[in-house]
């Protein structure tokens, strides 16, 4: 590997990393990428009186910002521990250290749930302060300022809605991520100032959220693009082995994309890197980033973004798509019924939980004005993805207690083979009489989760529907706005 000679940027640039999970892969790629002569945005921020390592945030007085020092940790197949190198940076852990939900000397509560309060406070901030990663090292203070990180890396846990979330919040009842995507796209979020994002979690970058991003990547003039999965991202340790490995590749002169595709080429994860960036920017290479030399990204008449990934090396454009037909969840509650959207799937009493009365609709619109007589729908319920490890049996979880438009008759199938012991996961209905939506209401049982528990987390559903002439749509997935939360 023969590296080349990079000189250090021509104008102070800056980097910031926030962690939900363990943090050695934000202190790996922070400490090396200060070898390019970057430096990180957090080091603007005053040390606390009390604690050496504690960074002062004066606007966020409770937010998680710590030096730290960690070694890497590689399980071996007999099942030890090898120890790697040793890596050391500042980073925001708006969930805690590691993502446990406790902050010593910060927080009251040495227990995650005493904690609720303050990790919905930082995950609300950092909802914005990723767009925007702004300092101001004059008050010590994030959130505002002439400072910007130019380059933002996200490590955390991540589910196919494109959301974005620390440990804890899989164990405490609503905590909402510190990145809700659809949240950002539908309330005019865009990024300010920043060029790239580097997303260490799992599909974040899958089909569903691409019209997301679109609209975050449409509205700034400054953004460039972004590195991540569009399938299950490795865990913490051999992540930040990626992250040396993509360093190391950018030293020799490769491009973002490049060293992007080779690093997680060489961790296993050829099938699930990916890239979504302006046209323009697929070449971008830490030189040309430090020089100033970036090449400009044409937004008339229209901005081309493309997905780079190993079945697309030459690159796709990423346009926007629609649902065929309409599924949506609603919950019924005090007599009222609200439909759940990526709007306010997050307000407190739109998740659900053992108890809730909810229901599903399929409507037919836009593919046909009303469904045949006849038609059968299929609703298959999946659990963050097919493989998760979370059984479904939709007979000990649900109880049907309302049937419009559909035949009285509701069968039960399995369709979901990626997981072994689930049980049936699919309602199969017969339409009645020509008709443009049918609902299908529910009451959850004792049993929401038939193995653990798991908090804060999508169930989302495929639907399908064939009329009595054959017609009709496949199977389809639902993600983005039949998703409805575990409290």
């Amino acid at each position: 590997m023969t590296k080349v000679t990079i000189k250090p940027p021509s104008s102070d640039l800056f980097y910031v990393t926030i962690d939900g999970t363990r943090a050695i892969d934000s202190l790996a790629i922070g400490q090396l990428w200060q070898k390019f002569g970057w430096k990180n945005l957090l080091g603007g921020l005053n040390a606390a009186a009390s604690d050496a390592n504690r960074r002062t945030d004066t606007a966020h007085a409770s937010l998680p910002i710590r030096f730290a020092s960690e070694n890497q940790q590689f399980v071996q197949k007999d099942g030890s521990v090898k120890k790697g190198n040793s890596f050391a940076d500042i980073v925001i852990m708006p969930e805690g250290r590691d993502g446990e939900g406790v902050d010593a000397g910060n927080w009251p509560s040495a227990s995650k749930s005493g904690n609720v309060s303050q990790i919905n406070a930082a995950n609300t901030f950092i909802q914005g302060f990723i767009l925007a990663p702004a300092c101001n090292p004059a008050t010590s203070a994030l959130g505002s300022g002439a400072r910007v990180a130019d380059l933002v890396y996200v490590s955390s846990h991540g589910v196919r809605t494109g959301d974005m979330f620390g440990t804890a919040s899989n164990d405490i009842d609503e905590v909402d991520p510190f990145f809700i995507l659809a949240k950002a796209a539908a309330t005019g979020g865009k990024f300010a100032g920043v060029k790239w994002l580097i997303l260490s979690n799992c599909n974040t970058l899958v089909n569903e959220t691409h019209n997301d991003w679109l609209t975050l990547m449409t509205a700034s003039t400054s953004f460039r693009g972004i590195l991540g999965y569009h399938g299950t991202s490795v865990a913490a340790d051999p992540s930040s082995g990626a992250d040396v490995t993509f360093v190391n590749q950018l030293a020799t002169g490769k491009s973002l994309k490049d060293a992007w595709r080779q690093a997680n080429t060489s961790w296993g994860m050829a099938d699930r890197w990916v890239v979504v960036c302006h046209d323009a920017a697929k070449s971008d290479t830490i030189a040309q980033w430090n020089g100033g030399t970036l090449s400009g990204v044409p937004f008339a008449p229209a901005p081309v973004i493309k997905l780079f990934d190993e079945n697309n090396l030459a690159g796709v454009a990423v346009t926007r798509s629609s649902d065929p037909f309409q599924v949506f969840w609603s919950i019924i509650a005090a007599g009222t019924t609200t439909k759940i959207t990526p709007a306010n799937r997050y307000t407190k009493g739109n998740k659900i939980k053992p108890g809730s009365t909810i229901s599903i609709t399929v409507a037919s619109a836009p593919k046909v004005a009303t469904f045949a007589a006849g038609t059968v729908i299929e609703v298959t319920l999946i659990f963050v993805r097919e493989d998760y490890r979370e059984p479904i049996d939709v007979t000990k979880m649900f109880t049907i207690t309302a049937k419009t438009g559909i035949d009285p008759t509701v069968t039960t199938v399995r369709r979901n083979t990626q997981r072994a012991d689930n049980g049936v996961d699919t309602w199969v209905m017969k339409v009645t009489s020509a008709i443009a939506s049918v609902t299908l209401g529910l009451t959850i049982q004792s049993n929401l989760f038939l193995g653990d528990v798991h908090h804060n987390l999508p169930f989302w559903l495929k639907a399908k529907f064939t009329a009595p002439d054959g017609t009709g749509v496949p199977t389809f997935d639902f993600i983005h706005d039949a998703a409805i939360y575990s409290a």
